[in-house]
């Protein structure tokens, strides 16, 4: 499966790890998106069209800041380890740009 949202960094493979896509910018920056904040990304792509190119930009950001990033769904229990390696989760890239998705599942009122 490829991460078409990632098309413009060059894909690296990683054989100690080949289920988590690795990129690197044009600076060489490398960085890891594992398939859960993936899908947490393409969630805010359907919900928040208009704000995704920002996403983008902090994720951009993000990279050349820090040089070695780890995008994972969880951070206290990510798919993979890096030494030297940051980790960081779709929130922190959208909470400080004011950009939220309301979760408004519940439970079934069935068995009640």
């Amino acid at each position: 499966m490829t991460y078409e949202a990632f098309d413009k960094y060059r894909s690296v493979v990683d054989e100690a790890n080949r289920l988590v896509h690795c990129y690197e910018d044009e600076e060489g920056n490398r960085f890891y998106v594992e398939p859960g904040f993936y899908e947490g990304l393409m969630g805010f792509r359907e919900k928040r069209a208009e704000d995704f190119p920002r996403i983008m930009a902090a994720l951009d950001e993000t990279v050349k800041k820090n040089h070695k990033v780890i995008f994972t769904a969880d951070f206290e229990s990510p798919w993979i380890t890096r030494d030297g390696y940051i980790y960081r989760e779709i929130f922190d890239l959208t909470d400080p740009l004011g950009i939220f998705v309301e979760d408004k599942s519940r439970g079934s009122d069935y068995g009640d």
